[in-house]
């Protein structure tokens, strides 16, 4: 592990001071091939939450298994993960929640106009600053099931990702200095470890004030390229985290998975 894994531990301490939370299990690692990987691996007996940070991320994977590396300093490549019992139900908003999670720390920084995009980025007007995956391993009678949560952000140096789409990073949205990583790490695992538990007894039925604000597509026009649908974004459901969309018909569709895009003005 990394030195500053300790320093993790310390910033995480006093974010969560107060709060009766299990203290998680914490490891900085200078380079891993997932985050998310490593924790959905961790030993069997391993039975209380933990965080893991890496520097440099070779391997890691984004929504259909889309590679999502994150170079050296360039990034946030952080997750957490909780044990889940036999029986346990993990509510299928959840990862909706994750990102309302992610936005709040954000905005605690002074990161300025965050939003979330259906299903899983996060976004500030048309470019992405990041993107969440969430995986779930089951529990066998050898081995606890384990609920991990990946998170990754850009801090700086998004122009030379070569994506085929807009993205933004933290350095570009404060002046050129964004929080520093350890600093950014310990505020989104702090918002991820005061929401889980209410996520996972309530869902979104708490969040929907932040739903409502944060929700980068609501009423904007609409294209779901996996299945044709065109529309209007009527917004996400709080039980069951699908996005609702409203075709030319006035016909309401729910969506539980898939990619989607805003139509520009001028496009059919």
């Amino acid at each position: 592990m990394a030195p500053e894994t300790a320093q993790l531990e310390g910033l995480l301490r006093g974010a969560l001071a107060g709060a009766a939370l299990e203290s998680p299990q914490v490891e900085v690692l200078e380079r891993v091939d997932s985050t998310n990987a490593r924790l959905l691996d961790s030993a069997a007996k391993d039975a209380g939450p933990r965080v893991c940070l890496a520097r440099e991320q070779l391997a890691g994977r984004g929504r259909r298994g889309r590679a999502w590396v994150t170079p050296s300093d360039a990034g946030l490549a952080l997750s957490l993960s909780w044990p889940v019992a036999a029986g346990q139900r993990v509510p299928a908003a959840y990862p909706v929640g994750v990102g309302i999670g992610v936005i709040r720390a954000l905005e605690a920084l002074g990161v300025q106009g965050p939003g979330l995009k259906w299903p899983n980025d996060v976004v500030v007007g048309a470019a992405k600053l990041g993107g969440i995956l969430v995986e779930q391993r089951l529990p066998r009678s050898d081995r606890p099931g384990r609920l991990v949560v990946g998170i990754g952000l850009n801090r700086c140096g998004s122009g030379a990702l070569a994506l085929d789409r807009e993205v933004t990073d933290l350095a570009a949205l404060c002046g050129g200095q964004g929080p520093g990583w350890l600093e950014l790490a310990a505020a989104v695992a702090a918002w991820q470890m005061r929401l889980h538990s209410l996520l996972m007894a309530q869902g979104l039925a708490a969040l929907g004030d932040d739903l409502d604000r944060l929700d980068a597509l609501a009423g904007s026009r609409i294209q779901v390229p996996d299945s044709g649908l065109s529309g209007v974004a009527r917004g996400v459901c709080l039980d069951s985290g699908r996005l609702r969309v409203e075709d030319e018909t006035g016909v309401l569709h729910y969506l539980d998975a898939g990619e989607v895009s805003i139509r520009r003005p001028g496009h059919a």
